[in-house]
């Protein structure tokens, strides 16, 4: 298997910095307010997305895998199953296009 060139591993690097700077802002804006349920599902999603991405540089992301269904059922809503949380950890709205797939831009 070829690995990507520079040029990858520098756009790959900016994207990282931009999910991480993203990442600062969300935990600033959390500070300051109560988290909706969409935004915990959303908050959720984008870490599950990252571990399924590092999955491929490092087999032990998946151990963060297994973290995000017992966050998910932990900060399911009042009144909510936390087992159908879990069941529904995999419904991601925000889902890369796939190997090898590129967006308009």
């Amino acid at each position: 298997m070829q690995h990507p060139g520079p040029r990858h591993k520098e756009t790959l690097e900016k994207r990282a910095d931009i999910v991480a700077d993203a990442a600062c802002e969300l935990a600033d804006a959390a500070a300051a307010g109560i988290w909706s349920p969409a935004a915990v599902e959303d908050a959720i999603d984008a870490i599950e997305t990252i571990a399924e991405a590092l999955l491929t540089e490092r087999a032990e992301a998946a151990r963060i895998l297994v973290a995000t269904g017992a966050l998910r059922a932990a900060l399911a809503p009042p009144g909510e199953c936390p087992a159908s949380a879990v069941l529904n950890a995999r419904s991601s709205r925000h889902r890369g296009l796939g190997h090898g797939w590129k967006g308009i831009g």
